[in-house]
């Protein structure tokens, strides 16, 4: 594997010109050849990786795009073994080896049942509930209700992110209940009275009750100017530099069409990125 490469560079588009034959009789517009791209996403990612490679194929006809989503260590381990060559995800350990490039900023959103009359938490409370030292929501401010604790599975990037963020070296409480995927969490506690979770910022809708932070809501203006605590940067993720198609589509991502789309779901970025190449 290459070292990290996070810097920041301009990426120039290239166009291919296909010249047309004047002995053509009638004259037709060339087509380029079909093309087979795979990209995966983790859970949290997947809303936004299905939008932009639609839009894409607006203006690329020719570009098919193979889309598979899982948890951060399953799509790690697909690029592992040269499945796929590249991935989206909302968490990149510190050390890692990968190759990648910002797309834009997440926001690990705390989410709670409908019913629930509790609108904010410290880091401090939302630690303790997480640790089991807090299980009812009056000592929280609220009702005398249970808490019910809601984790993401080993291997989720969001729950890395939550750890990191929330965490620290601290255990999440053995009592807590398990959600293998970002919808799979939005479900659960929509059905829980009682229960708090987290999801990316991309997942929140009207079924659950999003709390403040340290008195900060998790929108996209609170991201993106750092005011909102739980923030996390969007990467796309290879074992190598992105070279032809693939550079093109990173660049697109990265260029204002792109960012438009991912704005819909994250914080874009502000400040003209571009792709890291290789050593």
């Amino acid at each position: 594997m290459h070292p990290s490469k996070r810097t920041l560079a301009i990426v120039a588009l290239t166009t291919t010109l296909m010249s047309c034959s004047a002995q053509m009789t009638p004259a037709s517009t060339p087509t380029a050849p079909t093309m087979a791209l795979r990209l995966y996403a983790t859970t949290a990612t997947l809303p936004l990786v299905t939008d932009l490679t639609t839009a894409y194929s607006e203006t690329h006809p020719n570009i098919l795009f193979d889309i598979r989503s899982g948890s951060y260590q399953t799509m790690l381990d697909h690029l592992l073994i040269g499945e796929t060559p590249f991935f989206l995800s909302n968490h990149l350990p510190a050390d890692s080896t990968l190759w990648a490039a910002p797309l834009g900023q997440d926001g690990i959103a705390i989410i709670g049942h409908s019913s629930l009359d509790v609108q904010e938490l410290t880091l401090e409370q939302l630690r303790a509930i997480y640790q089991g030292h807090i299980t009812n929501w009056d000592s929280v401010g609220g009702a005398s209700q249970e808490i019910i604790v809601m984790s993401r599975e080993d291997g989720s990037g969001t729950r890395a992110e939550f750890e990191r963020l929330v965490m620290g070296q601290r255990s999440t409480t053995a009592n807590s209940r398990l959600a293998t995927s970002s919808i799979s969490m939005i479900e659960s506690v929509a059905a829980l009275p009682g229960s708090i979770g987290y999801v990316s910022m991309s997942y929140l809708d009207d079924r659950v009750h999003a709390l403040t932070i340290e008195d900060v809501a998790p929108t996209l203006a609170n991201v993106s100017t750092n005011r909102y605590p739980l923030r996390a940067t969007l990467y796309i993720v290879g074992l190598t530099a992105p070279e032809n198609a693939y550079l093109d589509l990173i660049g697109w991502m990265q260029a204002p069409k792109g960012q438009a789309i991912l704005s819909r779901y994250y914080a874009p970025l502000d400040i003209p990125f571009v792709i890291p190449t290789a050593p």
